[in-house]
């Protein structure tokens, strides 16, 4: 982060999140555009579970595996497999759908 960057966020300031990524090397870029990928799953993951009102202990049982694994994924630690997306889908009762935008 730069140091216009640093003294804007020291002083309380808004700062524009594009002025704030650019600052970064392009390599931490990567990183972070890779972490997002991983929380947006995982967020889409969370709101399916609780849109079925079933909890990450009944989610794990259905899909025999501990809860850990199942919290991993909702917090976007764990990078999963299709095959975990589809025994997500089966566990809920629903159709994994792949596509591209």
């Amino acid at each position: 982060m730069n140091r216009k960057i640093k003294q804007a966020v020291k002083r309380g300031e808004l700062v524009d999140y594009t002025d704030l990524f650019a600052s970064y090397s392009k390599k931490r870029q990567q990183e972070i555009l890779k972490r997002a990928r991983y929380l947006k799953a995982a967020m889409e993951l969370k709101k399916l579970r609780k849109q079925l009102r079933i909890s990450q202990n009944e989610l794990a049982r259905k899909m025999k595996v501990k809860r850990e694994y199942i919290t991993r994924i909702e917090s976007g630690e764990q990078n999963i497999t299709i095959e975990t997306l589809n025994r997500i889908a089966e566990a809920t009762g629903k159709e994994f759908e792949f596509h591209f935008k």
